[in-house]
């Protein structure tokens, strides 16, 4: 079993009348990647500088490989503690070449260990016929990878990534991240990578913490943080979906689109009322004009067709179709829960708001 490489305990950072950061807690494997996941403005970054050195918490406890770096008193300075970090700029010297550039960060070992660690380096980034290249002569795919080469190149206990495919096409960035994470996995870097982009996170990661207003509220396997929200944020930030209401009935929820199965992970009494949450593949659509179920709009997106419906019951959903569909906006419709569907339901906020799964 691989030993945690970072731990971050109950770290907490205000500005001002702003709490940032409340009681998060981090534990980074050896060799693992980590997604922070969460919308603009939640406190990603701050954390990720906060692990850096590049800001001091208000308190809390942090540990790199059984070495404190900050506690109470106790802070150790950016530079001491082996950390390397890729911003979204990259940050690469524009008079220097990629060469001299990735050996920049280890200029004050011998010259035979400088080559020896510059060939392992440009051959597991591949970026070997760049070497001599200057950082505008590179395409932002090929300043991506040495940007992560000049890290590696100083063998930084675990690697911080601030939104690092965020100046990058959309076309550029499936290959790019695929491209890291094989880079990442091969040199066994334990990794830190934040994004605001769900896509992003699931590809890359082998854990997914999914950040709202300062507050970590779910730590788990990409498929499980989306098939298993433990909290309405969660599942709201992991994928497209709606919420409507229900009321519990054994291994089931009562809604507006009928008596459809839940997922149970805690008792709950029968008739307790909860949020369901409705992703768009959740449902088959069916033309019936008998149904109460109205079709007020429908968006092409190339690959499928997405249709909102309102139910019966006046709740809004939104259900994909494949492509070629004689579907249109006004048609009455019967909609069927998929053969393995099954939903999650949350407490209705209480005074706390804390909205939890059941």
């Amino acid at each position: 079993m691989k030993k945690n490489i970072l731990t971050c305990k109950r770290i907490k950072k205000r500005f001002r009348e702003v709490m940032a950061i409340s009681n998060v807690d981090i534990n980074l494997k050896d060799g693992e990647i980590m997604s922070i996941l969460g919308p603009s403005g939640c406190g990603k970054t701050t954390l990720l500088r906060i692990i850096a050195g590049l800001e001091t918490p208000d308190s809390g406890k942090i540990t790199l490989k059984e070495n404190t770096l900050y506690e109470n008193n106790l802070f150790v300075e950016p530079n001491l503690r082996g950390i390397g970090m890729v911003f979204q700029e990259y940050a690469l010297f524009p008079h220097l070449t990629v060469k001299e550039n990735i050996l920049f960060g280890i200029r004050s070992l011998s010259k035979k260990d400088q080559h020896r660690i510059l060939e392992d380096i440009l051959k597991l980034t591949r970026v070997e016929e760049l070497e001599l290249r200057y950082p505008s002569e590179l395409s932002g795919g090929q300043q991506q990878r040495v940007a992560l080469a000049r890290t590696l190149a100083t063998k930084p206990n675990i690697l911080l990534m601030d939104e690092p495919f965020s100046n990058l096409d959309a076309s550029l960035r499936t290959t790019v991240r695929t491209e890291v994470k094989e880079i990442l996995k091969r040199s066994n870097t334990s990794t830190i990578f934040v994004t605001h982009d769900k896509e992003e996170a699931f590809s890359i990661s082998d854990k997914v913490a999914i950040m709202f207003e300062g507050v970590i509220h779910q730590v788990d396997p990409p498929d499980k943080i989306y098939f298993w929200p433990e909290t309405k944020q969660v599942a709201s930030l992991t994928g497209s979906c709606e919420f409507i209401d229900g009321i519990i009935d054994g291994s089931y929820v009562i809604t507006s689109l009928g008596r459809i199965p839940r997922r149970v992970t805690e008792d709950i009494v029968d008739g307790t009322r909860v949020d369901v949450a409705i992703r768009p593949n959740d449902f088959i659509m069916k033309a019936d004009p008998s149904a109460n179920n109205v079709v007020i709009r429908k968006e092409f997106r190339g690959e499928d067709t997405l249709f909102w419906i309102k139910t019966s019951g006046g709740d809004i959903i939104c259900c994909k179709h494949k492509i070629h569909t004689t579907l249109f906006v006004g048609l009455k419709v019967m909609l069927a829960a998929e053969k393995y569907a099954n939903f999650n339901v949350f407490r209705k906020c209480d005074e706390n708001n804390e909205n939890r799964t059941s």
